[in-house]
């Protein structure tokens, strides 16, 4: 293939991978609306039409189809080949139930069973506003043929020999019902009615591990509550799900089953170990946070939100400002949490803990279950560099996160073996993650549509986690703070210093942050729960 010819088949891909009708050879990817996640996509779609090895970074330094068509084309073809199966564990000859799950499956379970399963924190909750006069029958056949699309709805897990093992099942759970429409105060008791739901934990060895409530409202209103298992759902699946259950409802025959795609190889597993060696090693120490005493539980079996919002012009500023470093609004943000954090502790060695969806890798775009890997991203802050600095710097240890994602979290830590702490989760001290907004789009006539994003729990898997929800009038952040180790005033000092930073990351890219302000006590410890 000729570099010009390669040119106008990258544009096709990138049109594609960006959702627009058409790009020119000099379309920057991340200035037209891609992210590190989209960019994944995008070079798992250029392997396969190309037949050469593609890694973000690639797409990162040459954003524009001519640039990335220039790039490869001094590329062998061939390189490229289907991931193979990693090798089984051994066992004994005895037959096993199920199916092995696999390894970011398998350190998920592994941790539940180290600490409080039964305690709710690893539920995936999604609360949706519905659009369209609703018919209940037609929702719970769209929904029954949903589970029986994806089989991780119908999983459960079972442990034999001490690990787990997956078995799908035949159940379909009943979509419930509460009509709230003759309440006096239904939203109040909407509400109410949520909180409880999210109190009732999933059994993994029993299901069913996915629950849906309809709420019936006044005024022809009606709202979708979506709970599942972190086992068996992450952020990603929310949409999936709702998109696909808006087809569904449509027309039940639209969605079909998950396309089963190989698996594609992102990068040798040593090599991947490797660049985490290089970035991990020698390991960061603990941050030194303003917890308000020892730890002695579990973090996350009782927590609390400190709550601010990001307005849309903010929010634009700051997509702005990840388009300009070929990244997407998560960069930006997470260089605001780790001058944040910086500020707070006075370290300038910040190491965060975050997923990525790795849907593209494993051929499963479109498909339900647990697809995300957990990545450090371990950052120097100093008072020296500039925000533009600090942002790049973010940005640059994304894309490789995301290159490297391939190493399963617990894999990491066996292979790097740094020190345990029984108070601290290896790595990282702190959680960040970034939830798009779900919006299935206008509302076809006799359809329905669904909009709205993951809501708020009282228990959680982290010490502290700076959540961003996307919603229709900007951007919220959820700061969840375990309460046992931190007063509710530091809580809401630290969300405060949070839309601080994010002003001054935008007021002047090019000047140094400000000094530390916040006292912080002394650090007595760490525990997590991954």
């Amino acid at each position: 293939m000729t570099e010009p010819d390669l040119t106008q088949r990258l544009c096709a891909l990138f049109a594609t991978a960006l959702d627009l009708d058409e790009v020119t050879p000099d379309t920057d990817f991340f200035v037209a609306g891609g992210h590190s996640l989209s960019a994944l996509e995008l070079s798992v779609a250029v392997e396969e039409a190309v037949g050469v090895r593609v890694r973000v970074r690639d797409i990162f330094d040459a954003a524009s189809p001519e640039l990335l068509a220039a790039r490869l084309a001094g590329l062998a073809p061939g390189a490229v080949e289907p991931a193979e199966p990693a090798a089984p564990r051994q066992r004994p000859a005895a037959a096993l139930p199920g199916a092995e799950v696999a390894e970011a499956t398998r350190w998920l379970w592994l941790e539940r069973q180290r600490g409080d399963g039964a305690s709710g924190a690893y539920t995936v909750p999604c609360l949706l506003d519905g659009e369209g006069a609703v018919d209940v029958d037609r929702l719970a056949a769209a929904l029954g043929g949903l589970v029986r699309r994806h089989p991780a709805l119908r999983t459960v897990f079972v442990e034999a020999q001490g690990e787990p093992r997956a078995l799908v099942t035949d159940d379909v759970p009943p979509l419930e019902v509460i009509d709230l429409r003759g309440h006096d105060q239904g939203d109040a008791r909407l509400d109410a009615l949520v909180e409880e739901r999210l109190a009732v934990p999933f059994d993994p060895s029993t299901g069913p591990l996915t629950r849906t409530t309809l709420f019936l409202r006044a005024d022809a209103r009606w709202s979708l509550l979506l709970l599942a298992d972190h086992l068996v759902c992450d952020g990603r699946s929310l949409e999936i799900l709702a998109t696909q259950l808006v087809a569904a409802y449509a027309d039940p025959a639209a969605v079909g089953p998950p396309v089963d795609r190989p698996a594609h190889r992102s990068s040798d597993q040593e090599a991947a170990l490797d660049h985490w060696r290089r970035v991990l090693l020698p390991p960061p120490a603990p941050l030194p946070l303003p917890v308000r005493g020892p730890r002695t539980q579990r973090a996350g079996g009782s927590t609390g939100i400190a709550v601010r919002e990001i307005g849309p012009d903010v929010l634009r500023q700051l997509t702005d400002l990840g388009r300009r470093h070929h990244a997407g609004t998560f960069v930006p943000l997470a260089a605001a949490v780790a001058r944040t954090l910086a500020g707070i502790t006075g370290s300038t060695d910040i190491c965060l803990g975050t997923p990525v969806d790795r849907r593209a890798r494993l051929g499963a775009n479109d498909a339900v279950g647990f697809h995300i890997a957990t990545v450090p991203l371990r950052l120097q802050v100093r008072d020296e560099a500039s925000a533009d600095d600090l942002v790049d710097q973010v940005a640059q240890r994304t894309v490789d996160a995301v290159d490297h994602s391939g190493v399963a979290f617990d894999t990491l830590v066996a292979a790097l073996a740094p020190p345990r702490s029984p108070g601290r989760m290896p790595f990282f001290d702190v959680w960040v993650a970034l939830y798009p907004r779900i919006d299935t789009g206008p509302c076809a006539p006799g359809g329905i549509a669904l909009r709205g994003g993951p809501i708020p729990q009282r228990v959680g898997m982290f010490e502290l986690s700076f959540q961003f929800v996307e919603h229709a009038d900007g951007m919220r952040l959820w700061l969840q703070y375990d309460t046992e180790r931190y007063a509710a005033d530091t809580a809401e000092r630290m969300a405060r210093r949070l839309v601080d930073e994010v002003a001054r990351l935008l007021a002047d890219p090019a000047e140094p942050g400000p000094e530390a302000a916040l006292t912080h006590r002394a650090f007595s410890g760490f525990r997590f729960d991954a």
